[in-house]
């Protein structure tokens, strides 16, 4: 009589390559993950570099004014009218 806890030869071989196949699968996807991460650390060194290079142009800008704030306040310009000529008809 068999034994009904055990387990056969090849059901365990059949889960050992299973699981082989995960791991590899794992490792795959951390080798990818790594990489993105890497990718996205570089992005963002650049991003805060550029942050602050473009804040100390603002501050250099901006340095002696009161109110910045106003600086960013449209106006209104005025433009003199200008003559519209009728282009000529061309037979190509």
């Amino acid at each position: 009589m068999a034994d009904n806890s055990s387990i056969s030869l090849e059901t365990l071989q059949e889960q050992q390559k299973n699981l082989s196949e995960v791991v590899g699968n794992l490792t795959a996807t951390r080798a990818q993950l790594e990489e993105q991460l890497a990718a996205v650390r570089n992005n963002l060194s650049t991003n805060s570099g550029a942050l602050q290079y473009a804040n100390a142009l603002i501050q250099g800008v901006t340095e002696g004014q009161d109110d910045v704030g106003v600086a960013n306040v449209s106006e209104e310009i005025s433009a003199d009218p200008v003559e519209v000529i009728e282009a000529e008809e061309v037979q190509l």
